[in-house]
């Protein structure tokens, strides 16, 4: 799955990992803002398209400069006032974020035992399941021990679960449109290659 080279520094891929950050940071203040209504709580949406972003970064960027520039999102998100939390969860969430979507697409790899496919369907709604189940269960265990107050509900789970599924169905359909259609991700695919998933 991988070619075993160390990922080197890169000023062109550290700068797209940097738009990416600032287009996660974005896309979650205007996914607030346009479905506010479908919000569960600040942290929980029935419809969160940052979900997508988080695989696209990864899929597009590979696994360090992927996860790295939805971090950078994350870290933006700190100086907003979306939200309110201490630090510590603030750091916590950044890390659960970033990581998940990187774990998503190992263990989707390990199961097939090759590359993900950016214009196959198939691969990137199961990545979309998959992304979304490690996301939801992994952000609700850090809150049980680090702010157990943010379990409100029984019915909080499922709902961040259908809202990171429902946001990376409708990227996953861009994606593929993109990927397809235009030579946008090939060519930061292969400005990454570095950390060529």
């Amino acid at each position: 799955m991988h070619d075993h080279t160390e990922p080197s520094f890169n000023p062109a891929v550290m700068a797209l990992a940097v738009c990416a950050g600032v287009v996660y940071c974005a896309t979650h203040m205007l996914n607030a803002w346009l479905f506010k209504y479908l919000e569960f709580s600040d942290h929980i949406s029935f419809l969160y398209l940052p979900s997508f972003l988080r695989l696209v970064n990864v899929l597009v960027l590979g696994m360090v400069w992927g996860t790295l520039g939805t971090a950078i999102g994350g870290a933006l998100l700190l100086f907003t006032v979306t939200w309110q939390e201490t630090w510590v969860l603030s750091i916590a969430n950044i890390f659960v974020s970033a990581g998940s979507a990187a774990m998503a697409v190992t263990l989707m790899q390990i199961l097939q035992k090759r590359k993900l496919a950016l214009t196959r369907l198939s691969d990137l709604l199961q990545l979309a399941l998959l992304n979304a189940l490690l996301n939801s269960m992994t952000h609700h265990a850090v809150w049980s021990v680090l702010e157990p107050s943010l379990l409100v509900n029984a019915n909080q789970l499922p709902y961040m679960l259908m809202g990171d599924i429902n946001g990376a169905l409708v990227g996953a359909l861009i994606l593929r449109w993109l990927a397809r259609r235009t030579p946008i991700i090939a060519l930061a695919r292969k400005r990454a290659s570095q950390d060529d998933i």
